[in-house]
């Protein structure tokens, strides 16, 4: 299924408008909604469909186009060129195609020829061992969310990723906990979030010499799949946290399943509304925010999914390569 492309900018928001569309073109590249050489519609035209003017989104282009993933070219138009994303630098002493141990071999014997012993080469290499280790250890990135669910699953995952130290934290104690570890010995090398938040988190940092990124969930094939296998004439309930996301999260959701869904949607404080949809639907989404409430709260029998339970690869991929350059 290919998801339809929306473009839309909120211009109540403080944040700069070139920023919001240049987030939203990684978001749908991120998802795979836009993918390699697919030609972005021109400055002029995209300008006029947001009601913004032409510098505005040429400026989001520019921006993408220093981080290689598009191209602009005159006459030719704009497109995305996702094997033109920068990959983690090499070490300018070690050839990019020499193994590691080949590299410390190399080394060994250098030191043997300077008249090194055996003994004395074990311990710079243990000396060099126990420096690198410290380095690692004081390097760490932090991810927030909203919900304990996320922060803790998502921090394990990029831990295991990234192979770094990652500090699960929410929202409401970013800022807190972000200037405690500029203050104490570790390296700070950026927060984390995910695509919904991304503006909240960099009001909040706004100013502190910090980077951020944004790491982008989305739905699994595996439940698109099993979503889809229900019968058409299925009543689908849907559940999330925020009314201000309502929306947003029904037009992904009908973008997924299409449009004839029978779908209701309730924000979990809204109780009455819950209360009604856990007795009348067939099966029952919900975002990543309210999925331990709803599965402590809906019937046993109840099919119930997070429709946001993938960490998509390119979105990681992209904070890997971008962390690759601090390191």
């Amino acid at each position: 299924m290919t998801t339809m492309i929306k473009w839309r900018i909120d211009k109540s928001n403080k944040v700069p408008l070139y920023l919001q569309l240049k987030d939203l073109i990684k978001y749908y590249i991120s998802t795979g909604a836009i993918k390699d050489n697919h030609q972005l519609p021109g400055v002029n035209t995209l300008g006029s469909e947001l009601g913004v003017n032409f510098e505005t989104v040429r400026k989001a282009y520019k921006e993408l186009e220093k981080e290689g993933l598009i191209s602009m070219e005159r006459g030719r138009g704009t497109y995305v060129t996702l094997h033109n994303v920068k990959m983690p630098r090499v070490s300018p002493d070690v050839h990019p195609e020499t193994d590691p141990q080949d590299a410390l071999r190399i080394g060994v014997r250098k030191l043997l020829r300077a008249g090194k012993d055996t003994a004395e080469i074990k311990k710079i290499v243990s000396h060099i061992l126990d420096e690198v280790k410290s380095e690692g250890s004081q390097q760490t990135i932090v991810f927030t969310e909203c919900n304990l669910y996320q922060v803790r699953e998502i921090s394990k995952l990029l831990k295991s990723y990234l192979n770094i130290n990652v500090k699960p934290v929410l929202v409401n104690n970013l800022k807190d906990e972000v200037e405690n570890i500029l203050k104490g010995p570790e390296k700070l090398l950026a927060v984390v979030t995910t695509g919904f938040h991304i503006n909240d988190i960099r009001k909040v940092l706004e100013d502190i010499p910090v980077d951020t990124h944004v790491l982008i969930t989305s739905m699994s094939s595996e439940t698109r799949h099993k979503l889809l296998s229900y019968d058409r004439t299925s009543h689908f309930g849907f559940i999330c946290r925020d009314t201000e996301s309502i929306s947003f999260w029904e037009d992904l959701i009908r973008d997924e399943l299409g449009e004839e869904i029978n779908l209701a949607c309730a924000i979990l404080a809204d109780k009455a509304k819950v209360e009604d949809i856990l007795k009348s639907v067939n099966v029952l989404m919900v975002s990543p925010p309210v999925y331990k409430a709803l599965k402590r709260k809906a019937p046993p029998d109840m099919p119930l999914f997070n429709v946001f339970d993938k960490v998509d690869a390119m979105s990681l991929r992209l904070i890997k390569d971008h962390l690759s350059e601090t390191l």
